[in-house]
Formats: C-alpha cells, structure tokens, sequence
C-alpha cells in the first residue's frame, strides 16, 4: 500500500510540473497512461471484479486525497485560512493513523482465533462438514445399529434356559426397546433416511421375533411349573424359577402388551386353580379339627388355616409385583419428562388398582371358603361367633400393625406396607362376616328373651331367669376370647344391649307362684353381680340401676311378708303417735283411757316370747317357699326382716319408755332375743 502512495505521489509531482495541454493535440494525456498502467497492473488474486473494483476505488481515493493535498500545500505557501486548514487536515490524518494501527492490532487478534472467519475457506468448511458428516454417521450407528443388534438373524433362536441366553436376549431387547423408542425424539430429517427406514422395519421385525420367542417360552414354563405345583407339596417354588425372567416381563410389558397380557392370564388360571385346591384343602383340615377339639381351642384350627391363607397371599402378591411390574407404569417411565406429584399419586391409584385385580383374579374363591368355615366355627360351638371374630380380627390388626411398622421397606419390592396388604382386604372381609355372626348371635339371644321368661313361668318357682345366667357365662367366654383381640368396643356394645333387654324382661316378668318382689330381687341381684364382675365403665349406669331396683325389690318384700309382728302393740303405739302430734304431752297420754297403762299390759300379754319365735318360724318357712336356691337370697332377706324386727322394736320400746316412764312396762322381748330367734331358727332351717 505505501509503494503504491509512492507510485503516486511521484506521477503527481511530476505531473504538476508540466504545463497544461489540449486533449484534442495529444492523443493520450498522462492521466489516461496513468489509468492505463493501473489497469494493467492487476494482481493474480484480482479475477474477481469486483474485488478488482474495490482496489481501483481506493486507489482513486487515495489519488483525491494526493490533490487536495496538493492544493493544500499550494495554499499553506501563501499562508492564510488554507495554512490552518493543512494543520487541521494534518491532525486528523494522524489520528486516523493511529486508528487504523488500532484496527490492524484488533485484526490480528481476531485472525488468531479458532472460529474467526477467517479460517472459514473452502478446506475449512469441508472438513467442518465431514466432521459433522462423521457426528451425524456416529449417531445413526449407535442409534440403529449398537453391539446387541449386530446379529438379529439368529435373537429369535436364542436359548432361554441358559444364564447366557437370557442375559444376551435381555441385552438385545434393551438395545430395541432404545433404538425404537428413540424414533419419537429423532430429528424428522433423519427418519427421512431411506437407510434409516429400512433399518426401523428391520428392528420391529425382530422385535416382534424376540416378543414371540419369549411369551411362547413362558408359557411352556408356567403351564409346566403348575402342573408339578398340582402333584407336589413345594410352596412358592415356582417363584425362584420364574424370577430370572422378570426383566423379560418388563421387556414385554413395554414393547408388547397384548403378549403380556396373555402370560398374566396363563399365570392367573394355572396358579388359580392350584391355591383353590390348596386352601380348600387346608379348610377341610380344620374342619375335621373341630370335630375332635374341645369348644373353648376352636380357635386353634381357624387360626391355622387364617395364617396359611396370610402367608400364601403375601409370598403371592410380592413375587406377582416384581414378576409383573404391578406398581409401576413402565410406559410412564419410558417416557421424558418428570411427573408431577398429581401424576404420580394417579399412578400409585392405578397400580393398587391393578394389584388389587390381579389377586382377586388369582384367589377368586378364597373369601367364599373362609368364610364357609367361619361359618362351621359358629355351628360347632355356641360363642363360635365370638371366637371367629376374635381370630380374623387379630389377623386383620396385626397386618395393620406389621404395614405401620415396616412400610417404608416395601419399596420397590412392591406391597410391603400393611395397608397395600391384600391378605389384608381379603381377611377384613371375613372379619366383617365374622362381626355379623357374632351380632347375629346377640341378636338371637335377644328374641329369646321372652322365651325364657315364658319357660319360667312353667317351673314350680321362678328363680333365676336362664338368660341372667347365660350373660354369666357369655362374658365369661367372651372376656377371655377377647382379651387381645382389640374388639373391646364391639364387646361392650353387646353387654349394653343384652343387659338393657334383660332388665327390661325381669322387670315385666310374672309367675303365678312367685312374688313379683322375689322375682324382681333374685334377678336383680344377679344381674348387678354379672355386671359388676365386668369392671366395664359403659356398664356403670346399668349396674347402678339394677342395684336401685334390687333394693327396692328387697324392701318390698319385707314390708310386705314380715310386716308388723306386734300389729295390735303397733296399733296402740300409732294412736299414742296421733295423740302426742295433736298437742298431748307424752308422760301425759297415759291418762286416757284408750292409752292407760291397764290397756298396755293387756297388750303386751299377748304376745308372749314363745308365740313371737312360732310366728318368726311361719315367716322363715314362707321365705324359704318363695325364694329359690340358685338366687342364693335366703339367708340376705332374713338378715333383712331381723334388721326391720329390731327397728320397730327399739321404735316401740322407746315409746313405752317415753309415755309410760314409771309404770314398769317393757316388751317380751328383748333385742337379743330376737337376735338369738332369729339365729336359732336360721340354724334350724
């Protein structure tokens, strides 16, 4: 560039000393020789015009600038405005030198960079595009044409039976599962590729190979462990076999469902029929127990098979989890993206769901026969109800518990935690079949309540009602059955129900021989007893009750059989009452004839100590007639008519002390004579 200023600056001096001549003399001016040599001067690198363009203007440029500098220095010679111009011109010119120095360092940076466009040529831009060439190759390679799926001629004839087999077969089928799914996020100018869409056929072919070689070798192995299953005693065996193929499962559960569908219900009707022949077996047993058992180890029998059916259903329900990937949605999770918590709670619904289906499927009859056999358990014994109740409950509570303790164990594992239980669910439903016999049987003795009283109007003597002592041996049972069970609120529901029908009955009860009184006192009393033995605070009202109306029944009685043994002494104490309320001083009643002391001892002689222990005999004989022996009550009213005795014997001596104080009167009687009567004739009788 600065030789061709050189070149230039020279034809301008030498031009500016030649004088001036016409063009039409000469027929080439040094102008046109000068264009004409800048015309030939072109470098090899100029074949393009327009780059030859560019270089013209700016050598034309360069020839204005030469010019003006001319003129310049022409006018700064003469000095004036031109000289200040020049200085000025002189300055920016300076500056512009220092720019362009400025320029040509930021250039050089930039030629120095990898990616400058400098390095963009011809060979650059080929080996960019065969490198990517290469990438976009890699790709397709590792997409379509990876390790496992080098030989697909001979996938469909590998064996499964062998730990090598599987693992290349597994291998293969991960490599398809990837490279076909991987066709939905490839680019569309890639699955334009003729190669490609031949390659994606050639895949499904043998995807479609590997899916049939698989589901018709698992087949053969489910049909074939259920037949020895049929024939052997060997629990879960098949487990351990069919386990290496749960990969394969998963496989076939993803890339071909229709297959996997058809080896689920090949699995459900073969080990269907094995576990039906199994628990129906088991209950058969338990039924030939209970004919030799005795009534209060019934349970032990249910209990058995309960704990059988447990541990059959959740070996079961673990291993069809893992077999057939039942809590997981293996298309979800082939899929990209992260679920929300909303998606994922759907997908837990759906695969409880499943696993739910998928057992009831594999156990369809299992509560039908547990409950056939609690169902014998209530025949064979009278609180068979209770005992069923007690033993499924305790089952049901103890896989809650058993889920509570260790459900963050169950994982991936599938079904560990206590409430994804379908032992569980299965056994709940026998519990409430089981709860409703147990109320059926409460309702049973409830409507026989009438009957019983009826039976008892029949008998010679009340007594004791049969269904008072029937609660007896109800709660007695039952608390033991029910010690822990956790049916507490249940058992408590029934004692209220029973006892409230059973006060109801004696209270309405009749016997044409027996006093509605002793009736009332003897149940009564026996009831209370039964009830304060339970210790249950729901009771508490019913037992303060029954108390209430046996004493009162009690009281009752007395007033009436033992009523006033000295009647007409009572009488004449009554009138002395009368007279002292209306005013009478008492030491003056005697003064009255009706209440003389002459009228007293008339009185008093008759009854003599030996008429009042005869007429105390009657009285203990009409008791003993009334009461029975199994009310136990005989000798409690006894004590009670001797206590009502020596009351209105120290109300009548006191009496006499106060109204007739110096006339030397008393009762034939003492207090400890009546004491001695009454124990002398208990002894007697």
């Amino acid at each position: 560039m600065k030789y061709e200023e050189t070149v230039l600056q020279r034809e301008w001096e030498s031009n500016k000393d030649q004088p001036y001549t016409d063009t039409a003399i000469d027929d080439v001016t040094p102008s046109d020789a000068a264009l004409g040599a800048l015309l030939e001067d072109a470098e090899p690198a100029d074949a393009d015009a327009e780059h030859r363009v560019r270089r013209l203007g700016s050598r034309l440029a360069r020839l204005d600038a030469l010019n003006v500098g001319g003129m310049l220095a022409a006018a700064t010679e003469s000095g004036g405005a031109g000289a200040a111009l020049a200085a000025r011109l002189e300055a920016a010119l300076g500056a512009g030198a220092s720019l362009a120095q400025r320029l040509r360092r930021y250039d050089s940076l930039a030629r120095a960079a990898p990616a400058a466009p400098h390095a963009r040529s011809d060979a650059a831009r080929a080996d960019a595009n065969a490198r990517s060439l290469l990438a976009e190759l890699s790709e397709l390679y590792s997409w379509l044409d990876a390790e496992p799926l080098r030989d697909l001629d001979s996938l469909a004839e590998v064996s499964l039976t062998s730990v090598e087999g599987r693992a290349r077969a597994l291998a293969a089928g991960e490599a398809l599962r990837g490279a076909l799914r991987a066709e939905a996020s490839a680019p569309a100018s890639r699955r334009r590729l003729a190669a490609v869409r031949e390659r994606l056929r050639r895949l499904t072919r043998a995807r479609d190979q590997l899916a049939a070689a698989l589901a018709r070798h698992l087949n053969n192995a489910l049909i074939h462990l259920g037949n020895e299953a049929a024939h052997e005693s060997r629990p879960h065996r098949h487990h351990a076999e069919l386990m290496p193929y749960a990969p394969f499962m998963r496989w076939l559960k993803d890339m071909d469902e229709k297959a996997f569908e058809a080896l689920a219900k090949v699995y459900v009707s073969t080990w269907a029929r094995v576990y039906e022949r199994e628990v129906r077996s088991a209950c058969e047993t338990a039924r030939a127990a209970f004919a030799t058992a005795p009534p209060d180890r019934s349970d032990e029998p249910l209990d058995n098979v309960l704990s059988l059916v447990e541990n059959l259903c959740n070996a079961e329900q673990d291993f069809c989890t893992q077999f057939f990937f039942l809590d997981i949605d293996v298309k979800a999770e082939s899929g990209d993206g992260e679920r929300s918590e909303g998606e994922r709670g759907e997908a837990r619904a759906r695969a409880a769901s499943e696993t739910r289906r998928f057992m009831s499927e594999l156990f369809p009859s299992l509560e039908t026969d547990l409950v056939a056999l609690v169902s014998h358990v209530e025949r064979h014994d009278p609180y068979g109800a209770m005992r069923a109740l007690a033993c499924v409950g305790r089952r049901v509570l103890g896989a809650a518990e058993a889920g509570g303790a260790g459900g963050g164990a169950g994982g991936g594992a599938g079904g560990g935690a206590g409430e994804a239980r379908w032992a569980r669910a299965a056994l709940a439903g026998v519990a409430v079949a089981a709860k409703r016999g147990a109320d059926r049987s409460v309702a049973e003795r409830l409507a026989a309540l009438p009957d019983a009283v009826k039976q008892a109007a029949k008998k010679p003597k009340c007594g004791l009602l049969s269904f008072v002592q029937e609660l007896e041996a109800l709660s007695s049972a039952c608390e033991g059955i029910f010690a822990a069970s956790g049916r507490r609120a249940d058992l408590d529901r029934w004692y209220l129900s029973l006892a409230g029908a059973m006060m109801h009955a004696i209270q309405h009860a009749e016997h044409p021989r027996t006093p509605r009184a002793v009736l009332h006192m003897e149940n009564y009393h026996r009831l209370h007893g039964a009830l304060s033995a339970l210790r249950v605070p729901a009771l508490e009202a019913l037992r303060r009750e029954c108390r209430a109306r046996y004493s009162d029944a009690l009281r009752a009685y007395v007033t009436q059989y033992f009523g006033r043994p000295l009647e007409k002494l009572t009488q004449f104490f009554e009138g002395v009452s009368e007279a002292v309320a209306q005013g009478v001083r008492e030491d003056e009643v005697c003064y009255r004839a009706a209440f003389s002391k002459h009228e007293l001892r008339r009185l008093l002689a008759l009854y003599p100590a030996h008429e009042v222990r005869k007429s105390l005999h009657r009285l203990y004989r009409t008791v003993e007639k009334h009461l029975s022996e199994e009310g136990g009550l005989l000798q409690v009213v006894w004590r009670a008519m001797q206590e009502e005795f020596i009351a209105q014997h120290v109300a009548l001596q006191a009496r006499i002390a106060a109204c007739y104080p110096a006339a030397g009167l008393a009762l034939p009687l003492t207090t400890q004579h009546i004491l001695d009567a009454f124990s002398d004739i208990a002894r007697e009788h």
